[in-house]
């Protein structure tokens, strides 16, 4: 089974980049949609923080009121930020403006609860950010590993990851995620797609 532990904490970020098409352009985008919705002073949460890249983007772009949660000490320990850090499966109850989950959810058995519980803890004007793993089809997957095979990962590390999350990871099709998102009273956008990944902005009012 894979470990977010003592392993990988330290090299995180560059394991990530080589795992997760379109990493840096996501953080990007979760960056530029905060700057555009939210205040400064505005309470902004990353579940699954890991080592808080995230977060430090957030604060170079001058926000000040982060947080952060995480399952995994490990990783926390690691996420050298400013911002108050959570060691916990539950996301902390507060009014967010923003919760920001990418490459988190998917790891979560009760997803529609946790949802549910992420929406009754924003604001009347808030949003969320949502990046998962979308699809287990076996071309696209193939394809996904094509990514990785660029990046310079092995085939035994490749076929090994696989292998060791199978079994930790709940995989929905993006259909789901409009379901899930419009029953809770959000409008759904796609804001980054790549091979096998899908990142989703939902938001409680209609911005123009």
């Amino acid at each position: 089974m894979w470990k977010f532990d003592n392993n990988i904490a330290p090299n995180f970020v560059e394991h990530a980049k080589k795992h997760i098409p379109n990493y840096d352009k996501v953080i990007y985008k979760t960056a530029s949609i905060c700057n555009h919705l939210c205040n400064k002073d505005d309470p902004i949460i990353d579940v699954g923080c890991a080592t808080g890249e995230t977060l430090r983007k957030l604060e170079l772009n001058g926000f000040i009121n982060l947080y952060g949660v995480d399952n995994s000490k490990s990783m926390l320990d690691y996420c050298h930020t400013k911002a108050t850090l959570y060691h916990s499966n539950i996301l902390p109850e507060r009014q967010y403006k923003a919760i920001i989950m990418n490459w988190t959810l998917h790891f979560i058995k009760q997803k529609s609860e946790y949802l549910e519980h992420c929406s009754k803890n924003l604001q009347e004007d808030g949003f969320i950010i949502l990046s998962d793993k979308t699809n287990k089809d076996s071309f696209l997957i193939e394809r996904y590993h094509d990514f990785k095979r660029d990046c310079g990962v092995s085939e035994e590390e490749i076929i090994g990851k696989q292998q060791a999350v199978e079994d930790m990871m709940y995989i929905d099709d993006i259909n789901w995620y409009f379901d899930q998102g419009k029953k809770l009273g959000f409008n759904v956008d796609i804001i980054d797609a790549d091979f096998c990944f899908t990142t989703f902005l939902y938001r409680k009012t209609k911005h123009e």
